[in-house]
């Protein structure tokens, strides 16, 4: 663990006599052994070196004394600022005005107007005949490289100020200290302050690091669980902190695309395997951190590809594709929690509103590099609210079914106006009984024993209320479970009041399309239909009709195999 020590300089090699004390760039603080003041006063001088290191400021730069006597002037106004200690009585006095900019604005203004004698005097007083900053060639301690005194400085800072807030909200422990950030909590930090797109994401989960959990759930790497906003991340994977930036990057796209609910009825693990593919080939282009070492789903072939598009790939080889690893390890989802089908839960619904904020955060910063199209294109569709299934359902009619045109005729003149009675005026002209006759449509209903009594009640309930504000004669009728029954032409608005459905039993759908084709080869049923087949999917693995259809499914169902009309989803 990088930390600046502090230690007695007996002998004086490096701090004067007459000095305080003196500080190394490797965090070594060299204190005057025999000088007496209070805990203020050294409270003081000890953090304007710790200061200096967290600045960076303790490196050889020409000229050194000015150098020296611009960074001890910068680091007491921070002192100041921050309240930290006083200053020693023989160093006490008032202070310039300091130029913004830091310690190398102010070099810059004593290199061209000159240092006044009083703040050279100043510094001889603090650090003797000495250079405050000393042993530059003084190794690493046990270190492989230089002390990041800066991070460590923004670290604490961070963790003040989160303290402050803790104990203000009266959420601290009883010893009032946080714990020390982890890899993964850093990595998180910098996600929210350095990447706009998933920062109010990042600041909405929480993370848990413990091993012993990790192995209880077989999470080898990272796991998300979005309904309870938490991301799983095994510290004994080992991952950097740029690792630990890019796999929780990914799963936050995981609950921001709202994945879950998108799969919608595919295998659960082949689906979580598309997204990773996804995802990764965006967070590689976005050059979010760095892939972890252990082995990442990309692949080159499905760049540009939705993940629907990469499922339909993945399927054709499913045993291979089983064998692939997600960051949860080989054959496991990285999508925690329960999945049972429904459209956008409210955990899904923020994650999806806090992504769109920060595409919209995002396009405000035209110095944060570039987003691919298909994720921004992805956002931008989830952003839309889906579309109601009855109001695609009222598409679906008008379009089959558009208003039949007025006309009017002097064959029955209407009533003449008050204001001209010498006017004659047309009347309307009713549709003729053909143009009636051919605003028909069938319906195939599902009746087995699966099918749930509102899903028939709402879907009945909607094609009367259509059929009906759009002039539709009748509809034919036909209720399938193992057989066909043909209840025959009925009115729209019978199916509103009581209406007898036959079945229950099992469900076999093709059936009752012979039975429509049937009548439309005598001549009682319109060739090309339209038709509305409502079902659970539930039914067998293909059917067969040339005739324009529909189908009515319940939310999170899908059919058996590959629809060729349109599907509306029943909520």
């Amino acid at each position: 663990m990088e930390s600046v020590s502090f230690v007695v300089d007996a002998n004086q090699r490096f701090v004067s006599q007459k000095g305080w004390l003196a500080v190394s760039p490797v965090g070594t603080i060299w204190l005057h052994g025999q000088r007496r003041a209070d805990a203020s006063a050294w409270t003081r001088v000890m953090a304007m070196a710790l200061i200096c290191l967290g600045f960076g400021l303790v490196r050889r730069q020409e000229p050194h004394e000015l150098w020296e006597a611009a960074s001890c002037l910068i680091a007491n106004r921070f002192c100041d600022e921050l309240k930290l200690g006083q200053l020693p009585q023989d160093l006490q006095c008032d202070m310039p005005d300091l130029p913004l900019g830091g310690a190398e604005a102010l070099l810059r203004k004593f290199c061209v107007d000159g240092c006044e004698p009083q703040w050279m005097d100043w510094l001889k007083t603090l650090t003797g005949d000495r250079a405050f900053f000393c042993n530059f060639d003084e190794p690493v301690r046990s270190l492989s490289r230089q002390p990041q005194w800066r991070d460590l400085l923004a670290d604490g800072i961070a963790r003040g100020v989160g303290q402050a807030l803790q104990l203000a909200s009266g959420t601290s422990g009883t010893s009032g200290a946080l714990k020390p950030l982890t890899r993964a909590l850093r990595a998180r930090r910098r996600l929210i302050d350095h990447f706009p797109l998933l920062g109010a994401l990042a600041a909405s989960f929480d993370i848990e690091e413990d091993v012993r959990l990790c192995q209880q759930y077989d999470i080898r790497v990272a796991a998300i669980d979005v309904g309870a906003r938490r991301i799983w991340m095994n510290p004994s994977a080992g991952l950097s902190e740029d690792e630990c930036l890019f796999v929780f990057a990914h799963e936050l796209l995981h609950a921001g695309l709202n994945h879950s609910s998108r799969r919608r009825g595919r295998d659960p693990l082949l689906w979580n395997i598309a997204c990773d593919f996804v995802i990764n080939g965006w967070l590689i282009e976005m050059a979010v951190g760095s892939a972890p070492n252990m082995g990442l789903l990309h692949d080159a072939q499905f760049a540009a590809r939705s993940s629907e598009e990469v499922y339909d790939a993945l399927a054709q080889d499913i045993r291979r594709a089983r064998k692939l690893a997600t960051l949860r390890g080989v054959g496991a989802q990285d999508l925690l929690g329960d999945d049972d089908g429904q459209l956008f839960t409210d955990a899904e619904s923020y994650c999806r509103r806090a992504l769109a904020q920060g595409l919209d955060r995002y396009s405000n910063c035209t110095a944060r590099g570039l987003l691919p199209a298909g994720l921004v294109e992805e956002i931008r569709s989830l952003s839309q609210p889906p579309i109601p299934w009855d109001v695609k359902l009222a598409d679906w009619f008008d379009e089959r079914f558009p208003p039949p045109e007025l006309r009017r005729s002097y064959a029955r003149p209407s009533r003449r106006q008050a204001s001209t009675p010498d006017i004659a005026r047309p009347s309307i002209v009713k549709p003729t009984e053909e143009e009636r006759r051919s605003r028909v449509f069938g319906v195939v209903l599902d009746t087995s024993g699966s099918m749930a009594t509102q899903l028939l009640g709402k879907a009945l309930g909607a094609i009367a209320s259509y059929a009906m504000a759009r002039d539709v004669m009748a509809v034919r009728l036909i209720c399938c479970d193992a057989q066909a029954y043909d209840s025959g032409w009925v009115e729209p608005e019978n199916l509103l009041d009581r209406f007898s459905l036959r079945g229950r039993g099992g469900t076999v759908l093709q059936p009752g399309l012979d039975r429509l084709r049937e009548l439309a080869d005598r001549g009682d049923f319109p060739k090309h239909g339209p038709l509305l087949i409502i079902t659970d999917g539930y039914c067998e693995n293909q059917i067969n009709t040339s005739m324009d259809h529909a189908y009515l499914l319940p939310q999170g169902r899908r059919l058996p195999f590959l629809a060729r009309g349109e599907v509306f989803l029943v909520k």
